[in-house]
């Protein structure tokens, strides 16, 4: 019995299929990390944050390892999904879109925890602000006060 030779246009496309694949888990563990951002955010929990930010870079180094690959089985999308069976280029189109979905998505909420987090930087800054303020203030008063009474006798 002989061995078909593979095909290289299913090479390729089952190659592409498994980058994305890993792509697409990596971003939905990305999902849910945007979503408890910012509820950390909101509830001022800076250690946690901390961790998740790790977590999250993690996520995001590993999908960026994988884009020089993924460049290389892109070249030509076009034209080489044009030749593929009609269902798997319709996965990889839908892994494709899956995946620009959930990135946008984490781009969109990490707008919106920069904006929490310069508007809590903002009311800090403004606290400390007043602080210093109420601190200059009871400074300048005690040192009205403080009244130099060397030439004053007993009575005052």
């Amino acid at each position: 019995m002989t061995e078909t030779p593979p095909n290289p246009s299913t090479a390729w496309s089952q190659s592409l299929i498994d980058v994305l694949g890993r792509q697409q888990a990596l971003v939905d563990q990305l999902v849910p990390l945007a979503r408890q951002q910012a509820d950390l955010i909101a509830a001022g929990e800076t250690d946690a944050l901390l961790g998740l930010l790790g977590r999250r870079q993690q996520l995001i180094d590993e999908l960026t390892g994988s884009q020089q690959q993924l460049g290389d089985l892109t070249e030509g999308l076009d034209q080489r999904l044009a030749a593929l069976p009609r269902e798997q280029a319709e996965r990889i189109r839908s892994l494709i879109d899956h995946i620009g979905e959930c990135l946008s998505d984490v781009m969109e909420r990490d707008e919106q925890d920069q904006k929490s987090l310069e508007a809590s930087r903002r009311e800090v800054k403004k606290e400390i602000s007043d602080v210093g303020a109420a601190k200059k203030a009871r400074n300048a008063y005690m040192q009205a006060k403080a009244v130099d009474n060397r030439f004053a006798d007993q009575r005052g």
